[in-house]
């Protein structure tokens, strides 16, 4: 596949991340190419929601190396320009985090004007479009406490996409939403996957990861114990602990 020829878009080398005396990511590799969709799973505390957020710069890593494009940005924050790094590296979070007060067209405009600097009719002509692509086209007058959770997930999907972001970022993105709506924003994700977005997303959903994923990362302790194509991992994993963990979230 053409991908696969491409220079990497992310190179992770041996990194690692401390709180305090706590290592949660201890020396974390991986490579990610255009249009490639990498699910990255394991249990809760892992590392998958650091290592994400190391990559988007939310925080600085203790030591090794993060190269985005021909750039490395996993520097100190002397020189490196944040929002820059953001804006292209965007991140969909488990909770929403939309503005309470603004509309769901609004939410999804306003990245547009403040940080591209966008025409307020131009921004929200483009946020209608996102909308509609998130297939929330009717809920653009909608305050957030009028939507649902899995709708107000895909407003803050439209909301990232709408920087043009080259890498998205998703930080289990179903887990805080009721089981009915979890499909409604695998659907969106899967419509994204096959466009040719790149993404790596920190998920549970072992369908999604079946379906969608072109490999799949096991995390394990704040380690990548193994790594592949997804019906590799998920139908004969090579690691003992990936097969447990499996077993556990499949119930086989």
């Amino acid at each position: 596949m053409q991908e696969n020829i491409q220079p990497p878009i992310l190179t992770v080398s041996n990194l690692h991340k401390k709180f305090g005396p706590s290592e949660v990511l201890k020396g974390v590799d991986m490579v990610m190419r255009q249009g490639e969709v990498v699910a990255l799973i394991g249990a809760s505390g892992s590392g998958k929601s650091t290592l994400l957020r190391c990559i988007n710069r939310l925080e600085t890593p203790t030591s090794g190396t993060i190269r985005f494009r021909d750039s490395e940005i996993s520097g100190s924050d002397a020189g490196l320009d944040l929002n820059q790094v953001r804006r292209e590296i965007g991140m969909v979070f488990q909770q929403f985090n939309l503005f309470p007060h603004l509309t769901a067209l609004e939410n999804v405009a306003l990245a547009p004007r403040r940080v591209l600097g966008m025409a307020e009719q131009q921004a929200e002509k483009e946020a209608r479009e996102l909308l509609e692509q998130v297939r929330l086209g009717a809920k653009a007058d909608s305050y957030p406490a009028e939507l649902s959770g899995g709708q107000q997930q895909r407003v803050a999907i439209a909301r990232a996409l709408a920087l043009r972001p080259a890498l998205l970022l998703f930080d289990e993105p179903t887990s805080s939403l009721d089981p009915e709506l979890v499909g409604e924003v695998l659907a969106v994700m899967r419509d994204l996957a096959r466009e040719g977005r790149t993404m790596l997303v920190a998920t549970h959903e072992m369908g999604f990861a079946r379906e969608a994923a072109s490999r799949v990362m096991f995390l394990d302790e704040g380690r990548v114990l193994e790594e592949g194509p997804p019906e590799q991992i998920l139908e004969a994993p090579r690691e003992e602990r990936t097969r447990a963990f499996l077993a556990r979230v499949l119930n086989r």
